[in-house]
């Protein structure tokens, strides 16, 4: 864990047997997640450092986690198609959703805890959707199909006003939908990038995504004209 402007980190936390795959820290900064190809979803204390507990699923080559606001669940999903949500006072799973097609390779949850969004693995079209889940109901409500490869990002946009989501994928596009109606209302295509690899949103016209090839692209979205352009890259 680093802090801004100081060179050295100031925490670390010691514990999984492979590569760690995924973080995430909860609303307050007390607790963090993490989920590794060691079949381990971890709960940390963010101050000490300490391992609070664990779940060891076996083949649950963990992919992404996400801490659901105004509860005590976390979302996961993995390389077995799962995904599961967790107690964060036990890290017990309390339940499993409908199991997909392809790997299930991220996920995010909406600001509201409401709607959690997970995406697939896939290849020339078969696949490569993104989900959208009702927490409440704990069932799908859509699915989102225009990516050609495995989608390996997704968002939900804050946007005052509006219910919109992002995903970027392996076929070099960034693609901003309509959650409700499921349209894709604009795209962009980074040609020569490579596999697009994380994506994130910072104030409301700003989107961040990360490539193999051309490092960060920075990309702004026009609500008014329906329009995502490339601004720079870092």
């Amino acid at each position: 864990m680093w802090k801004r402007n100081t060179p050295n980190p100031v925490q670390q936390f010691k514990g999984h047997d492979l590569v760690v795959t995924a973080l995430d820290i909860n609303k307050d900064n007390t607790m963090l997640c993490s989920g590794s190809r060691d079949n381990t979803v971890k709960l940390w204390d963010v101050e000490s450092g300490t391992s609070l507990t664990e779940n060891n699923i076996h083949r649950n080559l963990v992919t992404d986690v996400k801490f659901i606001p105004e509860s005590n669940l976390i979302v996961q999903t993995g390389e077995d198609k799962e995904v599961r949500l967790f107690d964060t006072r036990t890290l017990s799973v309390v339940h499993s959703f409908q199991r997909k097609q392809y790997i299930q390779t991220c996920c995010d949850v909406s600001p509201d805890g409401v709607y959690c969004l997970t995406c697939s693995n896939g290849f020339g079209g078969n696949g490569c959707e993104a989900t959208l889940w009702d927490l409440r109901s704990r069932s799908i409500v859509h699915e989102y199909k225009g990516h050609t490869e495995a989608i390996d990002s997704c968002v939900f946009l804050p946007y005052h006003g509006t219910n919109l989501i992002a995903t970027s994928s392996r076929d070099f596009s960034v693609k901003i939908w309509d959650r409700d109606s499921k349209a894709c209302v604009c795209e962009c295509v980074i040609s020569g990038s490579g596999p697009l690899t994380s994506i994130l949103c910072y104030g409301e016209p700003c989107i961040l995504v990360s490539s193999f090839n051309l490092g960060i692209q920075h990309l702004r979205f026009s609500l008014q004209n329906q329009t995502l352009t490339k601004e720079g890259s870092f």
